[in-house]
Order: C-alpha cells, then structure tokens, then sequence
C-alpha cells in the first residue's frame, strides 16, 4: 500500500473493529468461526450500527482474494424454506431465487465461548446476484438470511480498536 496506511485483513477483524458500508457505520459485536471441511473456512461478523439495526458479514479467504457477503436476517416461514430446500427453489420478494450451494460444516461463536456446533447452508441465488442463505442448525431449527456479495473495497474506513 502507499504511505502508513495499514493493512487490515478482513479475516481477522475483532470485537470493536468498526467500518463503513454503504455510508452507515457498522460495529463488529461478535465473531463466530466456521469450518466446511474440504470446502474451506470462513468467519462471520455480527455487526451493529449506529441505530441498533444488525446484520452478519461472513468473510472467506479463496485463492488469495476475499468472498465477501452481507446479509440480514429475514423472516421468511419455516414451511416455505422445507419447500425452498426439497425444491431447489424459493420466490421471496418477488424475485425467483435458485439453489447452487449446499455445504455441511461445523459453527463457533468465540465471543459467546460456545462449542463446535454442526450446521448445514443452502445458499440461493437470483438473477440479480442478491442471495437468500438458509441455515439449518442441528436441532433442525432454520434462520434464513438475505444479502448480497461484496467487493473488499464497499468497506470503507475499517479501525481496529
């Protein structure tokens, strides 16, 4: 990089570390660590912004450059994401959203201290490249999230603290 600016690598942000996206300042509140076996691993961010609003920011490092997606927990019911999942399909907002990965991995919240946790991702893509990420934890209980994938350079002015 040019001058003093230094290199923060989004795989290893902390508990503080703040950035903006989209112009809203977001917070990292929590970090969890997920292992896909030969898949790879990522870590995700629970986020916060100034006015309470959270949201997840899962970071993966692939052939040295960063995936990167945003997402927001959306309600969406359990009925339509068993069907989403047997189908390979869901309609959520108008938008027709298809099936493209599936991975089975294990879950590590290292703020909250927790244990590996087995869970299973179905991610679901629409023509406009926004996603829908259904996560199904081991209890059979589901938690869907709608986001999209970013380019390292939508974060700006991350400090770590």
């Amino acid at each position: 990089m040019f001058g003093n600016k230094e290199e923060i690598a989004l795989n290893a942000l902390r508990v503080g570390t703040t950035f903006k996206y989209k112009s809203t300042p977001w917070e990292v509140i929590e970090l969890s660590d997920y292992d896909w076996g030969v898949d790879g691993k990522s870590i995700e961010y629970k986020i916060r912004s100034k006015n309470n609003n959270e949201a997840f920011l899962e970071v993966e490092r692939y052939q040295g450059a960063y995936e990167i997606y945003f997402s927001e927990s959306v309600l969406i019911p359990d009925e339509t994401l068993k069907d989403g999942i047997a189908t390979k399909f869901i309609i959520y907002d108008g938008k027709e959203y298809e099936q493209e990965e599936h991975y089975r991995g294990s879950c590590k919240n290292q703020t909250l201290g927790t244990s590996w946790e087995k869970t299973e991702v179905f991610m679901f893509y629409a023509s406009d490249d926004t996603l829908l990420t259904i996560e199904k934890e081991k209890d059979g209980t589901l938690a869907v999230y709608y986001g999209v994938e970013l380019k390292e350079k939508a974060l700006k002015n991350i400090k770590q603290n």
